[in-house]
């Protein structure tokens, strides 16, 4: 008698148990990737647990932006923000930044250079934070060429070790202190850099092993540039990386040589918003506002 009021009951929760698990798959489905850079990182990397949501837009003519929200392989939540320029294209050029676009050192949002740089040089499209720099005056750690002026050829310490360029006959260029000395009469522009994150086409283990904001550039063999920020310091939005992630990351999206720029809460990636006329910083600056920093990268059309 008792069995057989059992069976009624068992069967009621093999008809709950199946309800609950079909509730649960229809609040978590599957996740569709929308960028290809997105499907190389979490396919190559080892570094993606899961992609919870990634979008791809054009910025402008030859830039398109993708944004990642995943969950890294150790836990934790995770935004990311890549922007891939093809600098093939005539009508766009690498610039550096300085504030107030003069030459001197000083200290400026990336926004705020944006709208100086424009005024001079033409319209702005996007930019990152690029050099470290010394936070009382704004001097940069590395060297700096503006315009063709070297006014700067000074490392300050041994983590100021590469420089990325623009060279006078517009290619673009990453190298590290050797090539700085033996080609440095040959650049329009060049600001300096961290460590060296992929050479060869192979990623450099560092021994820094923080996790932090990183901002990283890299450039692949077939002309495109890659600005790459990921957030950190905010358990529930993003947590960081190390720059030996942060160089597998860019070279998963094709960079064969990327370096490490100023991060923390220096790391500031913005756009030209397509659908309305202003710079938006993309990411959350870890400070919770926009940092003055020494110099930037910025992506202008060409007239």
């Amino acid at each position: 008698m008792n069995k057989l009021k059992l069976v009624p009951a068992l069967i009621l929760l093999c008809f709950a148990a199946a309800s609950c698990k079909k509730d649960s798959q229809a609040q978590a489905p599957h996740t569709v990737i929308q960028s290809p850079l997105t499907q190389r990182i979490a396919d190559s990397t080892g570094l993606v647990a899961q992609v919870f949501s990634d979008t791809v837009f054009q910025v402008a003519e030859g830039i398109r932006e993708t944004d990642v929200h995943y969950l890294s392989k150790t836990g934790y939540a995770m935004h990311m923000f890549i922007l891939e320029i093809d600098v093939t294209n005539p009508k766009l050029k690498l610039e550096a930044a300085t504030p107030y676009n003069v030459d001197a050192y000083a200290m400026q949002t990336v926004p705020d250079m944006a709208r100086y740089l424009q005024a001079a040089e033409g319209r702005v499209l996007a930019g990152v934070n690029a050099d470290f720099f010394n936070t009382t005056t704004g001097e940069p750690r590395g060297i700096l060429i503006r315009n063709g002026k070297v006014l700067k050829t000074t490392w300050a310490n041994a983590r100021s070790a590469t420089f990325m360029g623009v060279r006078k006959n517009g290619e673009l260029f990453i190298g590290n202190r050797e090539d700085f000395d033996a080609m440095k009469d040959d650049f329009e522009d060049a600001l300096g850099g961290g460590p060296m994150l992929v050479e060869n086409n192979a990623v450099l283990t560092q021994t820094d092993l923080s996790i932090e904001p990183r901002t990283g550039v890299g450039l692949s063999n077939d002309g495109k540039l890659y600005f790459m920020v990921v957030d950190g310091r905010s358990f529930y939005y993003s947590n960081g990386v190390t720059i030996t992630d942060l160089g597998h990351m860019l070279k998963a999206c094709g960079a064969t040589k990327a370096i490490n720029v100023d991060g923390g809460g220096s790391s500031t990636f913005m756009i030209k918003h397509p659908l309305a006329e202003v710079w938006q910083v993309r990411n959350r600056p870890s400070d919770g506002t926009n940092r003055a920093v020494g110099n930037a990268w910025m992506i202008v059309s060409k007239p």
